[in-house]
């Protein structure tokens, strides 16, 4: 398995509720305007959590919604099956691109405000993805 158990350790662990009564645990680096780094299946892997640390590297909070799978946890072929069982994540991509909305959407619109309050800024948003490359 290609597991990294230390992928997230500087990172900080909180809990965030959503109004409607969502919870997931989020994991945040960094000081500056937030960022939110949404993963993909299977999860917060570690590649996910080093993509996470250059955003952080950069000036910026780094914030990560566990949506689903284990944290920290390598990709195999078994993991990323299992986890498209649980979620739809083009879907949820499309409902929110569309501007409707679905619980996971409700939460991370919720979790942005929360974060924007938190950190200031402008706003919050994603680097450009050459921005932020090793």
């Amino acid at each position: 398995m290609n597991d990294d158990v230390n992928a997230l350790d500087d990172f900080d662990k909180r809990e965030f509720t959503s109004p409607s009564g969502r919870r997931h645990d989020v994991f945040r680096l960094g000081a500056g305007p937030a960022v939110i780094v949404i993963h993909e299946v299977p999860g917060i892997t570690p590649l996910v959590a080093a993509f996470a640390q250059r955003v952080a590297e950069r000036g910026m909070t780094a914030v990560l919604p566990d949506l689903f799978g284990t944290p920290g946890r390598g990709i195999t072929n078994g993991y990323v099956v299992a986890s498209l069982a649980r979620a739809c994540v083009s879907r949820e991509f499309t409902v929110l691109a569309t501007n409707r909305t679905s619980p996971v959407i409700e939460y991370l619109r919720a979790l942005a405000a929360h974060e924007q309050h938190e950190c200031g800024g402008p706003g919050v948003g994603a680097p450009d993805i050459e921005c932020v490359s090793p």
